[in-house]
């Protein structure tokens, strides 16, 4: 009799844990989000909402969430910058704002940095809805994509 119902607990637990193990946390900010996307994010220094504001002039008055990651050494040109706005007009601003943040940067790499000055040649901003992403020297070409599909 202790037998079978051994086994029966045995198999219940076993159903119990790969019940959980199905359910996959969905993330809850855009920096897991990133977290989960970006291939090399763990790489990649995570920025503050101050850097945002000084080196890029995204106000914090403009969004909810964001995700702001550098490559460390600043030479290869990788970024990830993913802001989630409060409504459709800071929207456009964070937008307008990125957009002149990457043709800064490239004026600052022309002559001296021709690699990183490539990747930022090549990359754009991106916006749906609320979300606004630029992605730079991506190893995945499709990253950007992926971030806004999955937001």
């Amino acid at each position: 009799m202790r037998k079978p119902f051994c086994v029966f607990l045995a198999l219940l637990v076993c159903l119990a844990a790969a019940a959980c193990a199905e359910e996959a946390k969905a993330p809850e900010t855009l920096l897991e989000l990133v977290n989960c996307v970006a291939e090399d994010s763990m790489d990649l220094a995570v920025m503050s909402a101050d850097d945002l504001y000084d080196m890029v002039g995204v106000a914090p008055e403009d969004y909810d969430d964001f995700a702001y990651l550098s490559d460390y050494g600043a030479l290869s040109g990788r970024e990830l910058i993913v802001v989630r706005a409060v409504d459709e007009e800071a929207a456009d601003r964070v937008v307008e704002i990125l957009s002149h943040y990457l043709e800064l940067r490239m004026r600052e790499t022309r002559n001296y940095l021709p690699d990183a000055y490539k990747a930022l040649s090549m990359a754009e901003v991106r916006r749906e809805e609320l979300l606004a992403v630029l992605s730079i020297a991506a190893p995945n070409p499709e990253e950007a994509t992926l971030l806004l599909q999955e937001e």
